[in-house]
């Protein structure tokens, strides 16, 4: 096929970032990348802009990856293919690839998040030896708040949650709601604590306002307390339209729809391939 496989740091990231706006143009979710994007996604989820890989063919970008790293664990963050180079190998190729210099890394597992219904993704994925580990869901609307504001609800430090997260969390959140990822947060996201349960929110001055994360102390969890907690930052900021991204792993919808969200359409698998 001779398919080369640049890093985006060679390629230079406006070009990567043209590369990966292409394959995205007709996604079921569209996404336009931007070097600041990139960047962006450098600094909060791990991007290594250098072991990412732009895919090249006869000296033209057909596709492109974005690989996250953190400790034994690799992370595809984002991978496209251009239309016209589509079904013609490039992403088994790809895939391949990205798992081989993985495994040189001596990393010990990828996982990624693809769309549910997007089922030539997922077929392409099970192909390279990527196992299904859960679905993820997203919630979305005005939400049910408490009414007045409890005395007890405190701003905190963004870095401080992300500690509890760690500490009291699940060990397998995925990526984007852990602990390691909160860390890097910074304003406008702020972040709140109410009676041991704490929440991470985006911008609360905008119109919309996206739950970035969610924990409870162990001493305190299966007390609906972090319902609560999401019903009185609802009350905190009034008038808002309230979203989860399809981030959240289903088996813990309940508290999410005890705060008044409903489920939306779009849905991910959680995937894991073994190194």
């Amino acid at each position: 096929m001779g398919l080369e496989f640049v890093s985006l740091l060679d390629h230079g990231l406006a070009e990567s970032a043209s590369v990966l706006t292409r394959g995205f143009s007709d996604y079921t979710v569209r996404i336009a990348m931007s070097p600041a994007i990139l960047a962006q996604m450098a600094r909060v989820d791990s991007v290594d802009l250098g072991a990412s890989r732009v895919f090249v063919r006869e000296g033209r970008p057909v596709g492109a990856a974005l690989l996250a790293r953190r400790g034994w664990t690799a992370r595809l963050a984002a991978m496209a293919i251009v239309p016209e180079a589509r079904r013609s190998g490039v992403g088994r190729a790809a895939v391949a690839r990205l798992l081989s210099e993985a495994r040189e890394r001596h990393e010990r597992t990828m996982v990624l998040e693809v769309i549910a219904t997007n089922v030539a993704a997922v077929t392409l994925y099970e192909a390279g030896g990527f196992k299904k580990v859960r679905r993820l869901v997203g919630f979305a609307g005005p939400g049910a708040a408490d009414g007045n504001v409890p005395s007890g609800l405190t701003e905190v430090d963004l870095r401080e949650m992300a500690e509890v997260v760690t500490h009291d969390g699940r060990r397998d959140l995925p990526w984007q709601i852990s602990g390691e990822t909160l860390a890097q947060l910074t304003p406008p996201h702020v972040a709140f604590r109410l009676d041991g349960s704490w929440i991470a929110l985006t911008d609360p001055s905008v119109p919309v306002v996206t739950i970035r994360g969610l924990v409870t102390e162990h001493h305190v969890q299966g007390q609906g307390r972090a319902a609560a907690l999401i019903r009185a930052t609802m009350a905190r900021f009034p008038g808002k339209e309230w979203r989860v991204s399809a981030i959240w792993p289903e088996e813990l919808a309940d508290v999410i729809e005890q705060a008044g969200l409903v489920r939306t359409e779009l849905a991910q698998w959680q995937m894991e391939a073994p190194l």
